[in-house]
């Protein structure tokens, strides 16, 4: 235990004994016929008061080395066992000590006196307030370490949901360049002119990459606008066999959705399926049930169909959606499309 909170125990077990010596006295209050003199009796609540502040700092020093080698957590059991039996022996043994002083050594009588007046009743009240004691300790004490578990458990909690969502956005970066860098490879055997020209567009698209990454989610809008930029690329390398087309209604809804999502399926659109102008990729987005809907076409490469369909991106996609939301990530494959339902967050209806 830090000063502080030892001083704070110190503060709070003085509140108790006050409110326990205007207790016993109130028990005196009921034994003496209703004569309220335990109210202006300084002496008797004074000395009510040592008793009851006695037992209660030996608790708090018992229960402080307790602590310091069980825990709630680990060793509950063994901590409620120990405290109760051990708050029962020590507490008496301080409260006769307390005794021993107060009447021997302070009023001046002697031990055999002592011995002999001694009542059964006196330590059951003494039984009673270590009770109190104990109960409102471990009551404290339990409750401490179940408010201490539930901030671990959340902070490891937003620790492991952050290294793992930083892990899958930063798988962004090479899988975009690798995919990238193909398509111009490609173009620099067909046209080097349209190859400079993708240079220069890709720089600008990376640029949004590395802003966006970063991010936990992204507008709508956002999304799109990039998304068109990364199809101007897109048709330097194919021209015409890639056919776009963007629902107006997109523009009137004000949500959210996972970074990078919507370009990662169009470069999976374009990496798995056949493009050529006699079979050219059609790409619709639009809205349906609060979800971005991204569908193309199926006319899946030769390669592709011995191959795993989906891929890092929609993988990544999906896992970051798990981390984010409740909300689920959904592709399905049809004979002619493959369609993929974003959910939209924070979903803002104009």
């Amino acid at each position: 235990m830090t000063k502080q909170s030892i001083f704070k125990s110190i503060i709070g077990y003085t509140g108790v004994s006050i409110t326990i010596a205007f207790f016993i006295g109130f028990i005196n209050f009921l034994a003496t016929g209703y004569q309220a003199r335990f109210l202006y009796d300084i002496n008797n609540l004074s000395i009510n008061f040592s008793y009851a502040f006695i037992i209660g700092m030996v608790n708090l020093l018992a229960f402080s080395l307790l602590y310091q080698k069980y825990s709630w957590e680990n060793d509950a059991k063994k901590l409620l066992f120990i405290g109760v039996i051990g708050s029962i022996i020590w507490s008496t043994l301080a409260f006769l000590l307390a005794r021993v002083v107060h009447i021997v050594f302070i009023e001046g009588y002697s031990f055999q006196k002592f011995i002999k007046n001694e009542s059964a009743i006196t330590y059951i009240i003494a039984l009673l307030i270590a009770f109190v004691v104990t109960l409102a300790y471990h009551v404290v004490g339990f409750y401490k370490a179940l408010q201490d578990s539930k901030l671990k458990e959340k902070t490891f909690e937003s620790e492991s949901h952050s290294a793992k969502f930083d892990a899958l956005k930063n798988q962004l970066d090479p899988h975009f360049l690798f995919n990238s860098l193909n398509v111009l490879s490609a173009l620099i055997d067909e046209n080097p002119e349209k190859a400079q020209d993708f240079t220069v567009g890709l720089s600008k698209v990376y640029r949004y990459v590395l802003d966006q990454k970063h991010k936990d989610l992204v507008s709508v809008q956002d999304e799109i606008k990039f998304a068109k930029t990364y199809l101007n690329l897109l048709k330097m390398r194919f021209e015409n066999s890639i056919d776009v087309q963007i629902d107006d209604a997109i523009s009137k809804i004000e949500a959210k959705i996972i970074p990078l999502s919507l370009q990662l399926l169009l470069e999976n659109a374009v990496k798995h399926n056949r493009i050529s102008e006699k079979q050219p990729l059609v790409i619709k987005i639009y809205i349906e049930n609060k979800c971005l809907v991204i569908q193309n076409n199926f006319q899946p490469k030769v390669e592709s169909l011995s191959q795993k369909r989906n891929g890092i991106g929609l993988e990544n996609i999906k896992s970051r959606y798990n981390l984010f939301t409740d909300e689920k990530c959904l592709a399905t494959k049809t004979e002619k499309n493959f369609i993929v339902k974003l959910p939209l967050l924070q979903l803002q209806n104009n």
